[in-house]
């Protein structure tokens, strides 16, 4: 990483919750992290990853395997219940 930025003009960008630098004039050198999540996004929504969740992989639930487990399946049928009192509370406040 290029540390004596001092002269050189930078330019910043932002993509998937995560931002970048590069340099303005000179595009041999390829753009680098400076900030933002950079875990991303959670796969298939436009939520972004919480910090406490980076440690994972896939954040997705593996359906085959809760189905085959029967304390992985009571586990996520009881997060289902509770989600949908949590899905109710917000409809009755909107």
């Amino acid at each position: 990483m290029q540390s004596n930025t001092k002269d050189k003009p930078l330019i910043y960008e932002s993509a998937n919750g995560i931002t970048y630098a590069r340099y303005r004039d000179d595009s041999t050198i390829p753009r680098w992290v400076v900030g933002g999540n950079l875990k991303g996004w959670i796969p298939g929504t436009n939520i972004e990853c919480p910090e406490d969740w980076f440690e994972f992989k896939d954040v997705r639930a593996d359906f085959k395997l809760i189905l085959s487990n029967p304390k992985l399946k009571e586990a996520y049928t009881e997060f289902l219940k509770e989600q949908k009192k949590y899905q109710i509370w917000e409809k009755l406040h909107d």
